[in-house]
């Protein structure tokens, strides 16, 4: 019995002493873990006023750091602000509208974290709320506001800079596309090359993309531009005009009938003979008419044979502006060069000399190297063979070669007139003489040298002058100077039959 009297007691002292030593231990500070620890402006953003909009930033930090959980909260904040200027960094974005925006964020940036910074004009930050939670993290809440005015003029400076761009490649490229759409090709090309100049810039990012892309309209545009010979295979006199000009046109299609391109860049490669008796090369660029075509006026011919006239389309004009071409891109617009070039016609004409029609007299008088008469001329043996080959009514004259011996060129003339002048129409006369003689590994060397001088006999004028140079070989030194007379008499020949009108 008495044992059920004490146990009620000694529970009441056991509670007791649980609430006096529960009363005696201090409470922990409060765990800051949710969003109603945040102020409201954090909770929920303060409406734009009249003057201003409101943005609110928020960054946390697992690791306890304040510095970190600051730097989100401003890049959030800066995302906002972009998002609602409405620009964005992608391919198409140019190294000077990307460092406006990089300065712009840093600008953002400095105001927010510097206190008294004032580097955006109308930004300002009102209030920082940071928040240091017992489990480590740490929060930052920052309240920012825009002066509406300001915000509207960076908005547009913005939309300005990152529209620079697309005036420089979309507006050439979309001309382009209009001009293809007329079947206008050749203006084609040069916007869409326009646009890919824009593109190679080196300001542009992943510029390969369009540069290729446009670069492969102007091949497209080119692939349907042809040319069209309206004449060919010419006939003429050496020393005169050919009876026409080379005409070509230039066409949206294969055929003559086609429609013409006009005002297209075509270059001209075709020959003259230069001053040592020489063919050369050419070039000119011309540009077709109205209708496209063109017609080209050669050059006088002073030589003999058959020759070729390649005339092929210009683009070059409109590639100078290519400076930077994107890496690995070289490929492609040297496919387009290719291409351009690929589109030519090619002219032959011929021209003949009424020379070989002209009855001609031939006397040469071989030298050797003490000024001695050689006994055979075998220079003019050689001219003699190289005219008869090509058919032209020349002799030699029943005349002793030294008979030009120490004589000048008026008297030579003087004297050949009255000897021939009713015999032959024209005289082939001069001196060729050895200037030296060396030996090289057992073997004899002739310098050799000629003038020779084609005349008129009935009027006196000189027709023709040639100057040649050569070296004989051979075991002794009549038989190099024999060689190299030979070899001079041979290219006389073929200059007389090329240059002689």
């Amino acid at each position: 019995m008495e044992m059920k009297k004490t146990y009620p007691a000694i529970v009441m002292i056991v509670i007791s002493l649980l609430i006096l030593v529960t009363g005696c231990v201090s409470q922990p500070a409060p765990d800051k873990t949710n969003a109603l620890d945040a102020p409201d402006w954090a909770l929920k953003k303060p409406n734009d006023d009249a003057s201003y909009k409101y943005f609110v930033g928020s960054g946390n930090s697992s690791k306890g750091n304040a510095v970190d959980a600051e730097k989100i909260a401003v890049q959030d904040i800066i995302d906002q602000i972009i998002l609602y200027i409405g620009v964005q960094i992608t391919s198409n974005t140019t190294a000077t509208a990307k460092a406006s925006l990089d300065k712009f964020e840093a600008d953002l940036t400095q105001t927010v974290t510097t206190k008294g910074a004032t580097n955006v004009a109308g930004f300002e930050v009102q209030e920082k709320f940071p928040i240091s939670r017992k489990n480590g993290e740490f929060m930052m809440y920052i309240l920012a506001r825009y002066d509406k005015k300001a915000l509207e003029k960076q908005k547009k400076e913005m939309e300005k800079i990152f529209q620079e761009r697309k005036d420089a490649i979309d507006i050439p490229h979309n001309e382009g596309i209009s001009l293809m759409g007329q079947g206008k090709y050749y203006e084609a090309v040069a916007k869409f090359l326009a646009a890919a100049s824009a593109a190679s810039k080196s300001e542009v990012q992943n510029a390969g993309i369009y540069f290729e892309e446009n670069i492969n309209l102007a091949m497209e545009c080119v692939e349907h531009i042809n040319f069209v010979k309206l004449n060919d295979n010419l006939e003429g006199l050496v020393g005169n005009p050919l009876p026409e000009p080379f005409k070509l046109k230039v066409v949206t299609g294969m055929n003559e009938s086609d429609k013409g391109v006009p005002d297209a860049n075509v270059v001209v490669n075709y020959v003259e003979l230069s001053s040592n008796g020489k063919r050369r090369d050419r070039r000119m660029s011309v540009k077709t008419d109205d209708s496209g075509v063109i017609a080209f006026e050669h050059p006088i011919p002073q030589f003999v044979g058959s020759e070729k006239v390649t005339m092929y389309l210009d683009i070059g004009p409109y590639l100078e502006s290519l400076e930077d071409i994107p890496s690995g891109k070289e490929n492609i617009l040297e496919g387009l060069e290719d291409l351009a070039v690929s589109k030519k016609a090619v002219f032959q004409y011929s021209v003949s000399s009424n020379a070989k029609n002209i009855s001609t007299g031939l006397v040469i008088l071989d030298l050797d190297e003490d000024d001695t008469p050689m006994s055979k001329s075998a220079t003019q043996a050689s001219i003699l063979a190289a005219l008869t080959a090509e058919k032209f009514k020349v002799r030699n004259l029943s005349i002793n070669p030294k008979e030009l011996k120490d004589k000048s060129d008026y008297d030579i003339i003087e004297m050949l007139t009255k000897k021939f002048k009713n015999q032959v129409e024209r005289v082939i006369f001069g001196t060729v003489r050895v200037l030296s003689y060396t030996e090289n590994d057992g073997m004899k060397f002739a310098k050799c040298t000629a003038t020779v001088q084609i005349v008129d006999l009935g009027t006196g004028e000189v027709l023709l002058t040639l100057v040649k140079n050569t070296n004989g070989m051979g075991a002794d030194d009549n038989t190099a100077a024999a060689n190299g007379f030979k070899s001079i008499g041979t290219g006389l020949g073929k200059d007389i039959k090329n240059q002689l009108k």
